[in-house]
Parts: C-alpha cells; sequence; structure tokens
C-alpha cells in the first residue's frame, strides 16, 4: 500500500484493468494492481480524497469519481459495452478501517483544488499521455465535457430500473451534445447519422413504443412507423455520437 496516499480503494473491473492501469496517465487516479499468491488484485488512490478525512464525504467523492473516470473511458472507446470500473470500498491506510462506497447525492465537482495535483514531474504524471486520462483531467475545469462525462457514467442497464432510466439519461446525453455542438459550430448530424436519431427520439417520445421506458409520459402523438427500441442499440448510438462530439470539441478547444 502506498504511503504516499491517505485512502486505498478496492476495485472490481473486467480483464482489461491491468492494462488500463499502465495506461491511465496523470495523477487524478491511479489506478493498481497486485497478482499474487491471493489472486489478482484491483485497487486504485486518488490525489482528489486524500485531503479528507471524514469518510462519508470521501465515500461521496469516490462514488462521483467513478461515474467521470467511467464516463471517460466510455466517451474514448465510443461504447458502454465494457464491464465499469466500481469502487467497492476503501481503506485508511494509518489505521486499516474499511468503509463501503455510498453517496446520498452526486458531488458535481468532486475535486481537490490542491496545485499540486496538477504539477506534472514525470510522463506518467502527464494526462495527455493518453486520452481518457487527459479527458478526465479537462473535465475538473470544462463543466462541458464533466456534464457528458458523468451521463455517460451512469448508463447502466443491468436491471430493469435501470433500463427505464437509461432512456432518459440517453436523451439527456443527445440534448447536451447538441447543446455543445454550438460552442464549436458543428451541428448534431455531424456526428451521428440523423435518421438514427430520428429512430431513437421517435422510440423515446413515444408510450405507445416504449411503454414506461419512454421519456414522455401519455400523449395523443400518433405512434411513429419505425423506431430504435432496443436499448443496446440505442445506447452504443448515443455512445459513439458522444465519443466523435468529444474529439472534435477537445481538438477545437485544446489543440
Amino acid at each position: 500500500m502506498s504511503p504516499v496516499h491517505k485512502w486505498e480503494i478496492t476495485v472490481a473491473a473486467g480483464g482489461y484493468y491491468p492494462d488500463l492501469a499502465h495506461n491511465f496517465f496523470g495523477n487524478d487516479i491511479d489506478l493498481g494492481y497486485e497478482n499474487d499468491h491471493i489472486g489478482m488484485q484491483f485497487y486504485a488512490y486518488s490525489r482528489h480524497i486524500d485531503e479528507l478525512d471524514d469518510p462519508e464525504h470521501v465515500s461521496q467523492r469516490l462514488y462521483s469519481l467513478q461515474l467521470l473516470l467511467n464516463g471517460a473511458l466510455r466517451a474514448a472507446a465510443g461504447s458502454v459495452s465494457s464491464m465499469p470500473v466500481q469502487f467497492l470500498g476503501f481503506s485508511a491506510y494509518e489505521n486499516g478501517c474499511s468503509y463501503p462506497i455510498s453517496a446520498h447525492r452526486i458531488e458535481e465537482e468532486p475535486f481537490s483544488r490542491t496545485p499540486r495535483i496538477d504539477q506534472i514531474h514525470t510522463r506518467y504524471e502527464n494526462p495527455r499521455q493518453r486520452y481518457p486520462s487527459y479527458l478526465l483531467y479537462l473535465a475538473k475545469h470544462d463543466p462541458c465535457l464533466r456534464d457528458l462525462l458523468f451521463l455517460l457514467g451512469l448508463i447502466s442497464t443491468n436491471t430493469t430500473l435501470e433500463k427505464v432510466l437509461a432512456w432518459s439519461t440517453l436523451y439527456k446525453i443527445l440534448d447536451s451534445v447538441k447543446h455543445y455542438a454550438k460552442d464549436i459550430d458543428a451541428g448534431i448530424d455531424a456526428f451521428a447519422n440523423p435518421e438514427q436519431l430520428s429512430l431513437f427520439t421517435a422510440a423515446c417520445n413515444n408510450t405507445s413504443i416504449l411503454g414506461i421506458y419512454a421519456r414522455h409520459g401519455a400523449s395523443e402523438n400518433p405512434p411513429p412507423k419505425r423506431a430504435l427500441t432496443d436499448i443496446d442499440d440505442a445506447s452504443a448510438l448515443i455512445a459513439g455520437m458522444t465519443a466523435r462530439f468529444c474529439r472534435s470539441y477537445v481538438a477545437a478547444k485544446y489543440s
């Protein structure tokens, strides 16, 4: 356990995690793993929680950082199909006390303002070396990117309730990309097939198509002849759109 940090985070993730740990740069979140006689163990650290003493605040901040991390990974990949990184709990380096991850609310700016976090001494501390870590780094100061990463990180379809909520989250992302695209003088058609987007919105806006999953309640709108009704297809469409937008946005704003 690293004495540099106050808290160690226990992580669950897919088989991609060791490679990700080697390729996620910057000082915002440090990813690590061990493979010993116990087996493969995933863990993480963050300088954004090192200054905190209250475990409840640490837990809340980690919940938000987890969403942003997964959002950055999804924005880079253009997909939400991989198993997300999950922060299972955390423990104090000083006394070993362990705590679960939970949050009563999402902390929308879950960042320390300590200047040393952005100081770069080695190539591994430079988030620009890897696109996902660069997105997370930029999100600290860019509310547009932060909004999109949060929304992408929220997408989950493991349970029936999550599937109901996912349709509305996907629509929020579409609304946000339409709005933020104006900042780079682009239209939504630059990032997704307009016909596919029409099929997506047709489903979201009609209870006659999606039922309880729809974004709107009952109305007199006639049901569309065609609609995109598969949540996996809808997620792929919106994730791909967001990925293309983020690359264009970062190139326009930060190149």
